[in-house]
């Protein structure tokens, strides 16, 4: 079995890999949306003064024939144009996509990536994440923690200790002035504050501040709600310090929802064989594994029936090529 990650950064050589697993019905394809759609080949031509000229020669095309280029390019009308000589661009409208057919008869369509068969949300940071990532203060915190400890053997850097100590630095950080947990809405909340000085409301100016004072009660609760999150956070930074990005890389794989969600699909047989278009499979029983594809956004996860001890992680380099695996 094949279960191929992908989102909305899964682009070029790594799509049309993509729609050829579709395309054959050898593997489903997992993820949010369609893939990026870029399906143009370029060449480069080295010029004078230190410049180069990028320019498109040829256009991928996945087995059953269909093109996964989500925009079309248009030349302009020369120096004296009134565009400027401009090159024009638009989307492939969902009314021009056409619709093709795979091994199995599964209708897909080209013109816009490659659409996914089974959706899978990407998780998102929630407010209270997003800003500590922005601050810095998982940086500063792994610094200072780096100073008073020594990484052992055991990777699970983050305690509940540790992480009441990380709480207590962030919001001495936040009386101190140094970080606003509330940042993210602080632009918004301050051009209202002038709008209603200027139009002289007082009163609701007063009550705007006490939101602001309730909103960030309100994040400093988050810190429970996403503990989870937070926690693994603060420990990839910590790790971060001592290991290199390959096994940083190889620890996220294994926490990833995403990943979790495709190793569910492999282990369903019926699940699996329904989305492939596949009639009177009776299953089997393998082992399983998932690659990850080095800079574009795409995990693998592969075979059959995955035991908790007999689950792989095989990392690709960039040419799509083995290079060491996780058990």
């Amino acid at each position: 079995k094949l279960a191929v990650l992908v989102n909305g950064q899964t682009a070029s050589a790594a799509e049309i890999v993509s729609g050829a697993v579709q395309d054959l019905d050898v593997g489903v394809i997992v993820g949010p949306d369609r893939t990026f759609g870029k399906g143009l080949v370029q060449n480069v031509e080295t010029l004078p003064y230190n410049t180069a000229l990028k320019y498109t020669v040829a256009k991928y095309y996945t087995p059953s024939g269909r093109c996964i280029q989500s925009t079309n390019y248009k030349e302009g009308g020369g120096l004296n144009a009134e565009d400027g000589g401009k090159y024009q661009s638009s989307k492939v409208a969902d009314k021009d996509m056409k619709t093709y057919f795979t091994k199995n008869g599964r209708e897909v369509k080209d013109g816009g990536g490659v659409a996914v068969d089974y959706k899978v949300e990407a998780q998102k940071a929630s407010a209270l994440e997003y800003t500590l990532m922005r601050s810095g203060v998982y940086s500063d915190f792994a610094a200072k923690w780096s100073r008073e400890h020594q990484l052992t053997n055991n990777l699970d850097v983050v305690t509940d200790s540790t992480y009441q100590k990380f709480k207590s630095f962030v919001m001495e950080r936040q009386r101190e002035g140094d970080i606003k947990l509330e940042a993210i809405y602080t632009g918004p909340i301050d051009n209202l504050k002038k709008a209603l000085q200027t139009s002289g409301y007082k009163g609701t100016t007063r009550e705007l501040e006490q939101l602001q004072a309730n909103l960030v009660k309100e994040i400093e609760r988050d810190f429970e709600k996403y503990k989870k999150d937070i926690k693994e956070d603060i420990g990839q930074n910590i790790l971060a310090r001592y290991l290199p990005e390959s096994m940083l890389l190889e620890i996220g794989v294994k926490r990833d929802g995403q990943v979790e969600e495709a190793v569910k699909l492999v282990r369903d047989d019926k699940t699996f064989d329904t989305l492939l278009g596949r009639v009177g499979n009776k299953g089997s029983n393998r082992k399983g594994a998932i690659a990850v594809k080095d800079g574009v956004g795409t995990a693998i996860a592969s075979n059959d029936y995955i035991e908790e001890d007999n689950f792989q992680i095989v990392f690709l380099g960039k040419q799509g090529i083995p290079t060491r695996r996780s058990n």
